[in-house]
């Protein structure tokens, strides 16, 4: 590679994170706020994981955008020096999305729980109902 090369290169990747405007916020972002507001009801601390996740994820995915713009714009004599930063951006997107849907799981698996203790309970409830109505039929027909 020419020098010319090296330092286009060079210049294309430190002046991109320098030159970039914050990301938009998105419709997902403003979609989260009733989700995050019931989190915070459950569990402060999980609202606060949440909101966590998403930043860091939304930030891995911007950065994501900025190395595939990087990429692209770079040309087939760019392509190898931007290539490193775009297969980090990507890692860094997978990492942060997995661990969204790994606190999602979690999450749901707790409420699944939770929830097939509530049906257990009200089973119980029906099943008790059930007895004290065919008693007090009895009771109704003088038995």
């Amino acid at each position: 590679m020419t020098l010319q090369v090296i330092v286009a290169a060079l210049l294309l990747l430190t002046a991109g994170p320098a030159l970039a405007q914050p990301a938009p916020r998105t419709q997902t972002a403003d979609d989260d706020t009733a989700f995050i507001e019931y989190l915070r009801r459950q569990d402060p601390a999980s609202a606060d994981r949440f909101i966590e996740l998403r930043d860091a994820r939304a930030a891995a995915q911007a950065e994501l955008q900025r190395a595939s713009e990087r990429y692209a714009a770079g040309g087939p004599a760019l392509k190898p020096v931007a290539l490193p930063a775009l297969q980090q951006a990507r890692r860094r997107y997978a990492e942060t999305s997995l661990a969204m849907l790994d606190f999602l799981d979690s999450r749901d698996r707790s409420l699944i729980a939770r929830l097939e203790g509530d049906i257990d309970r009200v089973k119980r409830s029906l099943d008790t109902r059930a007895r004290d109505r065919v008693q007090l039929e009895r009771m109704l027909r003088g038995e």
